[in-house]
C-alpha cells in the first residue's frame, strides 16, 4: 500500500444541525463532503481545472479509463478515524492500497494544498513503469499545489514562506536528498528533504537555461541511470555546489503565470445522500478502502452495528454493515446482505464484486468457481474496475501456479488502471518474473522502491528487484512470499 504524507480516514457523527452529505461527481472526480451544492461543484471544477494543469506539464497522464478518484471532504482529519489514530496537525492524506485508492482533506485552505499535493502524487504515479527521482516527486507536487485559479490565467509555483524559513537551518547533504537514500532520513530531517526538494524544482523549472537540463536528467533516470549519477552527469558534475545558486535563486524567485481564454467546462453533478450518511459514510470509506483493519475489530464490529441500526432498510448503512460483518463478524449474515441488494440491482458492479469477495472469505475453496464468475460478470459491467480485476487474478497462484496469457493480459490491465497502488505494481512484476521478463520486472518495481514515502512495500520492492536483476526467479518468489523485511513489519507496527 503507497500512502503520501498522511494516513487513514474515520467517522464524522452528524448532528441534528449539520449539513447534508453529497456527492459531486465529474468527468475524473467525486468528491464527497457536507457542505453546499455550490461548495461542493466548485470543489469538483477546481480538480479538474487542476488535473488539466498537471497534465499540460508532464507526460504522465492518469488513464482516462481509470475509475474516478474518490475524496472526501472532512471539518477535521482528528475526528474521521474510527479505527485508527492521526496527529491533530494532520490536514489530509492519500492512500493507494489493493482495495482502493482514495483522499481525504480537510475543509480549509490548508487541507485544499494538501489535496492538490497529493493529487499531483497520484497523476506522478499514473505512468506505468516511469521512475521519478524522490526529490523531483516531491518537489513538483510541492511546486503545483500552490496553484491559484482565475477565469483568464493560472498562478502557480508561488512562494512558500514555511519552506523558505526551513532553509533558513542546516541544509541536508545534497547526495542525500538527490540519490536514493531517502528511505533512510531521520525524521527530524524529513521538513528539510521537503524544503530542498521545493526549492531545486523550482530552480530547475524557473533559471533560465534549467529546463532543458531537468528534461535530460528526468530522461536518464527513466532510462535506468541512477538519480545521483544522472543528476552529475546532466545537470552539476559537483551537487554541493548548488548551495550559492540556490540560495541567490532564492532572493529573486519568481512563479508560473499560465494564461487562458477561460477553464475547460466540467461537467459536474451534484446529489445529496440519503440521511444515513452523516452517520455510516465515514465508516463506509474506511472499509471500502482499508478492509479488516482495526486494532480492535470486536469494537469496530460493534460501532458500525450500532451505528447502521439507525438506518434500516437503507442502502448505504446496508453495505456498510455488509462489509463489517464480511471482516469482522457473520460472514453468512454479510452474504446475504449482499443477495439482497443485488435482489434490487443485480448490474451494480461493486455488488457483485463484494458478493464474490464475501464468497471467498466463507470458503475460498469452495466457492471459487462462483466467485470467479461474478468478478466477470462485475469487469463486464465496469471493465475500468481493478479491485474486482485483482480479486479475480488472487483467485490463482501466480507466485507458483500457471500464468497463461490471458491471466498475464488481466494483470497488465489491471495495473495500467492502478499503477498508483504499490500491490498491483508487485503482482505485474510478479507475472513478468514467471515469463522470464527480469528486466521487465525490475523496471516496474523501481517507482515503488524508491517512493518518497517508502513503507514495508517500498523496502519489499528494493528486494524483489535486487533479485529480477540477478536474474533469480526462485529468489524473487521465496522473498515475495516472505514479505516485508521483518524489521519494516516491526517498526509499521510500533507505528
Amino acid at each position: 500500500m503507497r500512502t503520501l504524507l498522511f494516513l487513514l480516514i474515520g467517522l464524522v457523527v452528524a448532528s441534528p444541525g449539520a449539513a447534508a452529505w453529497r456527492v459531486a461527481e465529474s468527468t475524473h472526480f467525486r468528491v464527497y463532503a457536507d457542505m453546499s451544492a455550490a461548495d461542493l461543484r466548485r470543489r469538483a471544477e477546481l480538480l479538474e481545472d487542476y488535473r488539466t494543469l498537471l497534465g499540460k506539464f508532464t507526460t504522465a497522464q492518469v488513464d482516462d479509463a481509470a475509475p474516478k478518484l474518490d475524496i472526501y471532504i472532512v471539518d477535521t482529519i482528528s475526528s474521521a478515524v474510527p479505527f485508527g489514530k492521526v496527529g491533530p496537525d494532520v490536514a489530509g492524506f492519500y492512500n493507494a492500497g489493493d482495495r482502493g485508492i482514495v483522499a481525504f482533506a480537510t475543509k480549509g485552505e490548508f487541507g485544499q494544498k494538501v489535496l492538490l499535493h497529493e493529487y499531483a502524487h497520484h497523476h506522478m504515479f499514473a505512468s506505468t513503469g516511469q521512475s521519478y527521482p524522490a526529490w523531483y516527486l516531491e518537489g513538483f507536487a510541492e511546486y503545483f499545489m500552490t496553484a491559484t485559479f482565475f477565469p483568464t490565467r493560472v498562478d502557480f509555483g508561488l512562494f512558500d514562506a514555511g519552506r523558505a524559513y526551513s532553509l533558513s537551518q542546516q541544509w541536508l547533504n545534497w547526495d542525500r536528498v538527490i540519490g536514493r537514500e531517502t528511505a533512510k532520513l531521520r525524521s527530524a530531517d524529513v521538513l528539510m528533504f521537503y524544503a530542498q526538494s521545493w526549492l531545486l524544482t523550482h530552480y530547475m523549472f524557473r533559471a533560465p537555461g534549467m529546463s532543458e537540463k531537468l528534461n535530460a536528467y528526468l530522461r536518464a533516470v527513466a532510462g535506468g541511470t541512477d538519480p545521483l549519477s544522472a543528476f552529475k552527469a546532466n545537470v552539476l558534475p559537483e551537487p554541493r555546489e548548488l548551495n550559492g545558486p540556490l540560495k541567490a535563486y532564492m532572493s529573486r524567485m519568481t512563479f508560473s503565470r499560465l494564461t487562458r481564454k477561460g477553464p475547460e467546462t466540467a461537467m459536474v453533478t451534484v446529489r445529496d445522500l440519503s440521511a444515513s450518511a452523516g452517520d455510516v459514510i465515514m465508516l463506509y470509506a474506511w472499509l471500502d478502502n482499508r478492509g479488516g483493519e482495526a486494532p480492535d475489530p470486536k469494537a469496530a464490529l460493534a460501532r458500525v452495528r450500532g451505528a447502521t441500526a439507525r438506518h434500516q432498510g437503507d442502502v448505504l448503512a446496508t453495505r456498510t454493515l455488509a462489509l463489517a460483518e464480511m471482516y469482522w463478524g457473520d460472514k453468512a449474515r454479510a452474504s446475504s446482505l449482499l443477495d439482497g441488494q443485488l435482489a434490487a440491482s443485480p448490474g451494480d458492479s461493486d455488488l457483485l464484486r463484494l458478493k464474490a469477495e464475501a464468497l471467498l472469505a466463507v470458503d475460498a475453496r469452495a466457492n471459487r468457481g462462483e466467485a470467479r464468475r461474478l468478478l466477470v460478470r462485475a469487469a463486464k459491467a465496469a471493465p475500468a474496475d481493478w479491485r474486482a480485476l485483482h480479486l479475480y487474478v488472487h483467485t490463482s497462484d501466480i507466485e507458483r501456479g500457471p500464468v497463461d496469457d490471458n491471466l498475464f493480459n488481466v494483470v497488465q490491465r489491471m495495473w495500467e488502471l492502478a499503477p498508483q497502488a504499490s500491490g498491483i505494481v508487485i503482482d505485474m512484476a510478479t507475472v513478468l518474473v514467471r515469463k522470464g521478463r527480469m528486466a521487465d520486472a525490475a523496471k516496474v518495481l523501481e517507482p515503488v522502491a524508491f517512493a518518497p514515502h517508502g513503507d514495508g512495500y517500498a523496502a519489499l520492492a528494493r528486494s524483489l528487484r535486487e533479485a529480477a536483476l540477478a536474474g533469480d526467479a526462485a529468489a524473487f518468489v521465496k522473498r515475495l512470499e516472505e514479505g516485508p523485511p521483518k524489521e519494516v513489519q516491526e517498526t509499521a507496527e510500533a507505528k
